[in-house]
């Protein structure tokens, strides 16, 4: 029994019951959120609520459906209910100058904490020049000096006076070592005066030089252990001045942060380094480059190489403050989008500078990264872009297990010259990661990679359809007016919105459904826009819509009018008047990845006496694909259960797309090779006016294909090539009802009769519809009897052929 279709126009006709009344999009409230998709905002929710380090989110679904700025913008609205995170800093390590200090500081303080120090590093360059000029300090050095001096000369009088008795003048050589030269007659003696001495002269002389010498290096101990004492009482008056001059400011910011102990710490050091290096800060300009100010120095006495060695710009850099992250008090946790989710961009950088030949670097060159940013709060990257660089990925894995932030470059940047290098001290992490994606990269990291399961626990996953209900509709024309607003469009009237409407559901490919791609709809407007200020029009209606579509349609439809240029200069063959036997038209589509074109194949079925069965030529060819080959397999049970219950089956069989040399992949030409089949065995011809798409089962079934819209128009456009008689037309399965949302043209070829659609849920629907049955007599059989009864007798035939 036939339960086939002829569809009409009104068939084909959207509905648009779920609008709701207004002129014009004017008169609708605006809205901002996110639409259709509560499964997925609900599971952002849940993530969000989970406060540990495994409940991270993977946001899944196709790019384009507004789900990223959703769920930045979703956050950012909850992160300001969370606590401010403290913000963070690198300091100069003083006891090993590679391992940078990370400081943690309160909220929105690190800025003032540096400008603090800054200030009390300024400030001594002008406060310690001042005291250590000042008079006061000038009478008190010199008066410690005078001191140790005078004790000098007492104990330089005991070797006069001694040398003095024993008859000997003293001198010094280039040491300062005293020499003891023997008196004659109270004038130095010489060689030739010596020599002429008596043995016990020269023996005494000798003896009392001796005495001397010994007498002068215990004199000399005790001056050297009085300098020794006076630099030391030197330095301690430094110290104490150098103290007073920085132990106030240091105490001041002591008191600030008293409840920090590792900034006590820090101060602690930094306080004892100053101090010990005082004579920086005499020299004025000192933090600039001092190898302009050599002539001062060398003026002033002081060896300039060794001041511009110790006290170069690089010096006072380890007095310098380096902000990683900062936040403000009251705005809550920070939400950071990383668009170019690099290994340095991501985890920060430490970069390197040239000396003199050599690269160096310090702790304030450390360069965060966005998860420094993020730390205390969120982070959103795109999952593909991360993934494209394997380094980022397994970094922040270990970093998200550690909870902790090291700064270190990776090898893979690291230059091929040695290098000082740094490492820092780790910041500890507190983050949840949002991961935007699609569902084919999270079923490979859920199927590949053991930590991601780990550590992403929650999967929000975005729709590409919106189900057309009241709600959705009435959110999606919100949505439109807060678009149209935004950007002081012309608003949009009610015919206009059904064309945008009717061409949402044609990009969702279902009447019961709007496409979640909302920056598609977005582009219908931008253009609609464009050509209702061309028309001087106020509004947007219906026909700046539809030329809308068109026109960006037009723009990616070159491959389709060289596809219809072949047909019509007859590269492609076709026939839409006749009646062949085992000849019938499919239809396929071909994505030229900007478009999607419909197109008609000739399949061919012939079949003869033997044994082999039905062949598939494509197959056979390299050129079909294991779902097409699983067709034609199935094609082969079909005819076995519906032939082969009381008789053999021997017959050879063989199918093909005519002109198809790129090969093919898919079922959904499956019914049109089974009827094709069943034509040549049965000697009955079909009507190749009629194109049919959809796959069979084994019982005879239409099941549903994909693009049927795109298969319609695109026979539809061939056939206008060789003008519409009213006999053309596609049958489609039943199933496939819903998805119809074709163009115009064909609606309205369908009212006037010129183009069919008829829907089919049998393959016997299917002969009813396409086999010409017009110059037969079916002696009162049913069709489907009438083609067995003639299908068998040829194959009694066949094997009456066989065997003989």
């Amino acid at each position: 029994m036939s339960t086939y279709l002829e569809l009409t126009s009104k068939d084909l006709e959207l509905n648009f019951d779920v609008l709701p009344k207004f002129d014009t999009t004017e008169e609708l409230s605006p809205y901002k959120n996110i639409i259709g998709q509560s499964k997925a905002a609900k599971s952002i929710d849940l993530g969000l609520l989970m406060d540990k380090k495994e409940y991270n989110i993977y946001v899944s679904g196709p790019s384009g459906t507004g789900k990223t700025s959703y769920i930045v913008n979703k956050i950012e609205e909850y992160a300001k209910t969370l606590e401010d995170p403290h913000d963070w800093c690198y300091v100069y390590n003083f006891r090993d100058s590679h391992k940078p200090i990370a400081l943690s500081l309160p909220t929105g303080t690190a800025e003032s904490f540096r400008e603090s120090i800054a200030l009390v590093i300024n400030d001594l360059f002008r406060k310690v020049p001042t005291v250590f000029d000042s008079k006061s300090y000038e009478n008190a050095k010199r008066k410690i000096v005078e001191k140790y001096e005078k004790m000098v000369l007492e104990i330089s009088r005991e070797i006069y006076d001694e040398a003095s008795e024993n008859n000997f003048a003293v001198e010094h050589d280039d040491n300062g070592n005293f020499i003891f030269i023997p008196l004659s007659e109270g004038k130095k003696m010489d060689i030739d005066t010596y020599n002429k001495l008596s043995t016990d002269e020269k023996s005494r002389i000798n003896k009392s030089s001796n005495e001397l010498k010994l007498l002068s290096y215990e004199l000399l101990k005790r001056i050297s252990a009085l300098n020794k004492l006076m630099l030391e009482e030197l330095k301690t008056l430094d110290y104490s001045l150098s103290k007073n001059i920085v132990l106030e400011q240091i105490e001041i910011l002591k008191n600030k942060y008293e409840k920090y102990s590792k900034i006590i710490s820090y101060l602690d050091m930094l306080q004892k380094d100053i101090i010990q290096n005082i004579s920086a800060f005499l020299k004025r300009n000192s933090g600039e480059d001092s190898v302009n100010k050599r002539e001062d120095k060398e003026e002033s006495g002081t060896d300039s190489k060794e001041y511009i060695f110790k006290f170069s710009k690089h010096f006072f850099r380890r007095y310098d403050v380096k902000i990683i992250s900062t936040n403000k008090i009251g705005k809550g946790a920070p939400v950071i989008y990383e668009d170019s989710p690099t290994y340095n961009s991501i985890f920060g950088k430490i970069e390197y500078e040239n000396i003199q030949g050599n690269t160096v670097t310090d702790f304030t060159m450390i360069r965060p990264g966005s998860l420094h940013l993020a730390n205390g709060g969120f982070l959103v990257v795109n999952a593909e872009q991360l993934l494209s660089n394997p380094n980022a990925w397994k970094a922040l894995k270990r970093c998200l297990k550690s909870e902790a932030i090291v700064v270190q470059n990776s090898k893979n940047n690291m230059e091929l010259f040695p290098i000082v290098t740094l490492t820092p001290e780790y910041i500890p992490l507190k983050v949840k990661i949002i991961l935007v994606g699609s569902s084919i990269t999270y079923s490979l990291l859920s199927q590949q990679d053991y930590d991601f399961n780990k550590l992403f626990k929650i999967k929000s996953e975005f729709d590409s359809k919106i189900e057309k209900d009241s709600i959705n509709t009435k959110n999606i024309l919100g949505f439109i007016n807060n678009y149209i607003n935004e950007n002081k469009f012309c608003h949009i009237t009610r015919d206009g919105v059904k064309e945008l409407f009717r061409y949402s559901s044609r990009l969702a490919e279902n009447q019961n459904y709007f496409t979640a791609y909302m920056n598609k709809l977005l582009e219908i407007i931008d253009v609609s826009h464009v050509f209702a200020i061309k028309d001087s029009s106020k509004l947007i209606d219906r026909q700046h819509v539809v030329h809308a579509i068109e026109e960006l349609h037009s723009m990616h439809e070159l491959a389709k009018n060289k596809v219809l240029q072949m047909y019509k200069e007859g590269k492609y063959i076709v026939d839409f008047k006749n009646s062949k036997i085992g000849q019938i038209n499919g239809l396929s589509v071909m994505n030229f990845g900007d478009s999607t074109v419909g197109q008609q194949h000739r399949i061919t079925a012939t079949t003869f006496a033997g044994k082999q069965g039905i062949t598939n030529i494509e197959r056979e060819a390299n050129l079909s694909g294991n779902i097409h080959s699983k067709g034609i397999m199935i094609l082969s049970g079909f005819i076995g259960e519906f032939l082969g219950q009381n008789t053999s089956l021997s017959f050879n069989g063989k199918i093909v797309f005519e002109q198809l040399y790129s090969g093919i992949e898919g079922d959904s030409a499956s019914a049109a090779e089974l009827l094709a089949l069943i034509s040549s065995l049965s000697d009955i011809p079909i009507k190749q006016s009629i194109a049919i798409t959809g796959s069979v089962n084994q019982k005879g079934e239409i099941q549903p294909i994909g693009g049927v819209n795109e298969k319609i128009e695109g026979y539809f456009d061939i056939c206008g090539l060789f003008n519409l008689e009213g006999k053309q037309g596609v049958t489609i399965p039943n199933s496939n009802l819903q998805d119809l949302v074709l163009k115009s043209e064909v609606v309205a070829a369908v009212e006037k009769g010129l183009f069919h659609l008829y829907s089919v849920k049998t393959i016997e629907d299917c002969i009813e519809i396409l086999f010409d049955f017009s110059e037969l007599d079916k002696e009162g059989l049913s069709s489907m009897d009438f083609i067995k009864q003639r299908i068998l007798n040829k194959l009694g035939r066949y094997r009456s052929l066989l065997k003989k």
